[in-house]
């Protein structure tokens, strides 16, 4: 397993590398291939990913004599394959941990190309590591191989669960799905609102766990009768 880079390498130096790493490329063309994204969605999700890392590369500076935790293992869904991982992977190595990436097996050229601008940037190999895996034996056994110091999840509450179940003493930080409801009241601009919302529910072919799942509709805007109708 490898070890947190605190000792060896210098922090403030490290989180510089990992933002400029991410941020001299903006190359979408292996997300739109590998996620099937349209460069309308695929374009965004890198910009989130380069804010991810200029956000930890600044803002580390205030965690101030924190412990790294170790080894944090990084398990990000197919979803969001590139601005996802941007995120985990920054914020551990920011804090001072060695990071595995294990990619969604969905997804794992899109995530091997942000490993690749991190190298390119700078960020060594032994501290930066990436294992595809499966999601059977093999996912599960690195999950809870004693070098894990930490898990960062995104995904499914049931697959947080299931992680817990295997290595009850886990430290798992996890982002899990829920109901993401858009609420219309009467202040509302209606054009935009509904273009929002199917948006929100249809973008990404549905495939976000950000998804809107319900909207939530004052009764006077959704009782109104449309102006075009006599």
């Amino acid at each position: 397993m490898v070890e947190s880079h605190n000792r060896g390498t210098p922090t403030d130096a490290l989180r510089e590398r990992c933002r400029d790493g991410v941020a001299k490329n903006r190359d979408h063309g292996v997300i739109a291939r590998d996620a099937g994204k349209t460069e309308a969605e695929a374009d965004p999700e890198v910009s989130e990913g380069i804010d991810f890392a200029r956000f930890y590369a600044t803002s580390a500076s205030d965690f101030g004599g924190s412990t790294p935790l170790g080894t944090v293992l990084v398990v990000p869904p197919w979803n969001f394959p590139y601005a996802i991982p941007a995120g985990g992977v920054c914020a551990a190595l920011a804090a001072g941990n060695a990071v595995i990436l294990k990619p969604a097996p969905e997804t794992v050229a899109t995530a091997w190309q942000l490993v690749q601008q991190l190298w390119a940037g700078g960020v060594p190999r032994d501290v930066l590591q990436f294992v595809p895996t499966r999601d059977d034996d093999s996912g599960r056994h690195l999950v809870t191989h004693d070098g894990v110091d930490a898990v960062i999840l995104t995904g499914s509450f049931d697959t947080a669960l299931m992680f817990t179940t295997w290595r009850p003493d886990i430290t798992l930080l996890a982002e899990t799905s829920g109901k993401n409801a858009i609420l219309i009241s009467a202040c509302a601009d209606i054009d935009v609102a509904v273009k929002d919302l199917v948006q929100s529910a249809f973008g990404h072919a549905g495939q976000k766990c950000s998804a809107a799942s319900l909207a939530i509709v004052v009764r006077d805007v959704y009782e109104d009768p449309p102006s075009f109708v006599n």
